[in-house]
């Protein structure tokens, strides 16, 4: 009673046993029907290559549609933190205004990019137990993400293409990867002012306390936030299961041919 009690409460656990379970019944089940038919090793040989078979089925459509067992998908990845974008080492990065007045040029574009502004609010903002604090080197400018105000999300590059004038159809896109060009962009904040504390004594006409309104620090510097586009590596794992798939299924093929070359070469000594 205390081992399904634990089982039951336990959801890790659970799905562990379901997995075992399932592969023991599903596999064991047709071992055991190929076992009574053909006999004990060569129904094993047989269940062993139709596994990898259907593994390296299963390989192939992850593969093409980047669904399964992926990796990581394409993500954007914090490389600068500057109060002077022309002091980065990125050419396109250096021709971003450092006036929130000025319209960006060299081909940035404002854009509403959530993951952008995600990103670079969690790379600003540290709490106080945070390790990074320990770092020597760390972008901890902020405690709170209501401690700066986010001006304007950049983005430039990114511009898909393939190699030597390839078109893009329903086939190369399957087939044929394509190349991204860099991606970046940028986020550019300023802290606000350090607000007063809360008088309680001070309320308005509906009989709350008034809050105090956040006011930028204007002598404070304008902070870019720079990110470059991880591409990730989403077809990386369906890939390698693919590979090892076709390995070990060619290995049992391999050995089944070899098999039924021994078979055919007693018949023929023994019609001879």
């Amino acid at each position: 009673m205390t081992l399904m009690a634990l089982v039951g409460w336990d959801p890790i656990l659970t799905g562990y046993l379901a997995v075992l379970i399932s592969i023991l019944v599903l596999c064991g089940s047709t071992y055991l029907l190929l076992a009574t038919n053909l006999g004990v090793r060569l129904g094993f040989l047989v269940a062993w290559t139709g596994l990898w078979a259907w593994n390296l089925l299963m390989g192939i459509i992850w593969w093409f549609f980047g669904i399964g067992w992926v990796g990581d998908g394409p993500s954007w990845s914090v490389t600068h933190v500057s109060t002077n974008p022309e002091t980065v080492p990125i050419e396109l990065v250096q021709e971003i205004p450092n006036d929130i007045s000025e319209l960006p040029t060299g081909g940035w574009e404002i854009v509403v990019e959530p993951d952008a502004r995600a990103t670079a609010d969690s790379a600003v903002v540290c709490s106080g137990a945070d390790p990074r604090r320990l770092e020597t080197v760390n972008t901890c400018l902020f405690s709170a993400a209501t401690d700066y105000q986010v001006h304007r999300v950049m983005r430039v590059g990114g511009e898909r293409y393939r190699p030597l004038g390839i078109p893009d159809n329903a086939v190369t896109q399957y087939f044929i990867p394509s190349r991204g060009r860099p991606h970046y962009a940028a986020v550019q904040l300023q802290p606000y002012r350090p607000s007063p504390e809360i008088d309680p004594n001070r309320l308005g006409s509906d009989g709350k306390v008034l809050l105090p309104d956040a006011v930028l620090d204007d002598a404070a510097p304008l902070y870019t936030v720079v990110m470059v586009r991880d591409q990730g590596n989403l077809r990386l794992r369906p890939a390698l299961v693919t590979i090892f798939s076709g390995l070990l299924f060619g290995l049992g093929c391999y050995h089944l041919h070899r098999r039924d070359q021994a078979v055919w070469a007693v018949r023929e000594a023994a019609e001879n």
